[in-house]
């Protein structure tokens, strides 16, 4: 896979109404502190992403193959079984919340309605392409820019007005910041985080096809860094600026057709790579000649997730989904990277008691922290598997170049 084409893959993947609702969710900070967890979140959280890429580019392994390296080949199905169950529900995030964007724009259309046929199409699109990267998909993400900006536009246009009201109104005169009630800078910094890194047990699946080392770390890193900062912040400014989240705002838009292209086709290219690595994912549970089965077996699944989702929860659950990914994903990637450095010998054993054990800890701690609101427990998560990891006895020979 050419640089080129990487990096179009990963923006394309973050170019998602997800992503835009979700920086909206980051209100409460306020713009200025709200940006600061959006870029720093997402500094921390496409690094580990790249680094996953990388290591998978190395050993010419998927990103599920990866993990038996430093789980065994049972801690591997543990792994691969909890990347099929996340992969399952971002699908149905993405169908849910394009159905509910299309149902603002087509109210008579109800939503099961809307959310069936949806995830019909991303099986289809699934099971015909079947690879996530080509020339259309490039032209996707070209068009899926392009629709953004008309949105942003209108938006910009949106704000502008309610400034020029404002500037006539002593109501007016506060600077626009909104306070920083009902969520923590910590809590915002690990919604950024926490969105790139529910990419991580996907990139490895893509970084191991990579031209070169360049193409397997930097070019996920840039395409994916720059297209969510970007989303991220949209939605932050639409929801500062006219108030609405990003479904809300499309419901009302001038530009109702080319914003629910947007949605359509935002849902079809990231569903389809959540398919596609979640098929992949899967044969390590259960051996298939392809992946085409386990695609119709997970999308029947998540289509009938999605036509019964409860749809005014869908902000309480997404930001439980986001912090659970992190609270499992980031515990069993910081063991696997520090064995890539750290580790020579390649255990292929049924199961790794020890390097469970670690991650369990880690997932322990990331959830005690954000019982207790200690400060971004991603990072707190990180030290402490690292202290434990370097205070055991493990082999430390010949880590492997860079």
């Amino acid at each position: 896979m050419k640089k080129h084409t990487m990096a179009l893959l990963w923006a394309g993947a973050a170019i998602s109404i997800t992503e835009i609702y979700t920086g909206g969710m980051l209100i409460p900070l306020g713009m200025a502190k709200g940006l600061l967890a959006i870029v720093v979140g997402h500094l921390i959280g496409a690094g580990l992403l790249a680094l996953g890429s990388y290591i998978s580019f190395v050993r010419k392994e998927t990103a599920m193959e990866g993990v038996v390296f430093s789980f065994g080949r049972g801690g591997g199905r543990i792994a691969a079984f909890l990347n099929v169950v996340q992969l399952l529900g971002w699908t149905v995030v993405m169908v849910v919340q394009a159905a509910s964007a299309a149902r603002g724009i087509f109210p008579a259309i109800p939503f099961w309605a809307a959310a069936l046929a949806l995830s019909l199409l991303v099986l289809v699109w699934a099971v015909i392409l079947l690879s996530p990267a080509g020339r259309l998909n490039e032209a996707v993400v070209a068009l899926l820019a392009l629709l953004c900006c008309v949105l942003f536009y209108e938006a910009l246009g949106a704000a502008l007005g309610a400034a020029l009201g404002a500037a006539f109104s002593a109501a007016g005169a506060g600077g626009g910041e909104a306070p920083a009630l009902g969520m923590s800078f910590s809590l915002g910094l690990e919604l950024s985080i926490a969105m790139p890194v529910s990419w991580l047990p996907l990139a490895g699946d893509y970084g191991m096809k990579a031209d070169g080392k360049t193409c397997a770390a930097w070019m996920p890193f840039a395409g994916y860094f720059t297209g969510s900062v970007l989303m991220y912040a949209f939605g932050l400014f639409l929801a500062h600026s006219t108030g609405k989240d990003i479904f809300t705002f499309i419901a009302g838009s001038a530009f109702r057709v080319p914003a629910c292209a947007v949605v359509l086709l935002s849902t079809l290219t990231t569903a389809f790579l959540d398919l596609y690595s979640a098929a992949v994912s899967s044969r390590q549970l259960v051996k298939t000649s392809s992946e085409r089965l386990p695609i119709v077996v997970i999308g029947l699944a998540a289509a009938a997730a999605a036509v019964f989702f409860p749809i005014e929860k869908y902000q309480s659950f997404l930001e439980t989904f986001l912090t659970s990914i992190g609270m499992v994903f980031v515990p069993i990637y910081t063991v696997l990277f520090l064995d890539f450095f750290f580790r020579r010998e390649k255990s292929r054993r049924v199961f790794e008691p020890w390097s469970l054990s670690i991650a369990v800890l880690g997932m322990a701690v990331y959830k005690l922290s954000g019982v207790f609101g200690v400060w971004i427990p991603t990072l707190l998560t990180v030290l402490v598997i690292n202290f434990f990891y370097t205070v055991s006895a493990v082999p430390r020979k010949n880590p492997p170049p860079l």
